[in-house]
């Protein structure tokens, strides 16, 4: 009988124990749909649901501690760029000037330019240069702007 009772003891344990580190890895990949607290900012829900709706990029998962923060960004202070991270080109959402990839909201697919990957998920036709440039420029993009 004790034999049993310390047997089913230890098992319990070690199921206990097994588990715990899985949850605590877990808790950094939960997606911002699988929050309490969902994205109500329109400009930064329709940013996000534009790359969603495209075939040129992939939307991040957005973590649970960053859903308060983008709730909380100035609709009319909110642009989207383009940054790199990893290597890879992303879409960046911010509304500090001097903090252009606050939040990577994208990963742009490796075939595409960032320009063009911009302009063609946020329906936008940048302006032409009045000179000729070998280097595309970076866009700064309005969403408050480009909502209709």
């Amino acid at each position: 009988m004790y034999f049993m009772n310390n047997f089913c003891n230890t098992s319990i344990r070690l199921v206990f124990i097994a588990f715990i580190p899985l949850s605590i890895l877990n808790i950094n990949f939960i997606k911002a749909t699988d929050c309490s607290n969902k994205i109500n900012n329109k400009v930064v829900s329709w940013s996000i649901n534009k790359i969603i709706k495209s075939d040129i990029a992939t939307a991040r998962p957005i973590q649970c501690n960053e859903v308060k923060n983008l709730n909380q960004m100035k609709r009319e202070q909110i642009y989207i760029t383009s940054g790199r991270k990893r290597g890879k080109a992303t879409i960046c959402l911010s509304d500090e000037s001097n903090y252009p990839c606050k939040f990577v909201i994208g990963i742009i697919k490796p075939q595409f330019d960032a320009s063009t990957a911009l302009s063609e998920i946020y329906s936008f036709t940048p302006p032409k240069s009045s000179q000729l440039n070998e280097t595309v420029e970076r866009l700064f993009l309005k969403p408050s702007s480009l909502i209709q």
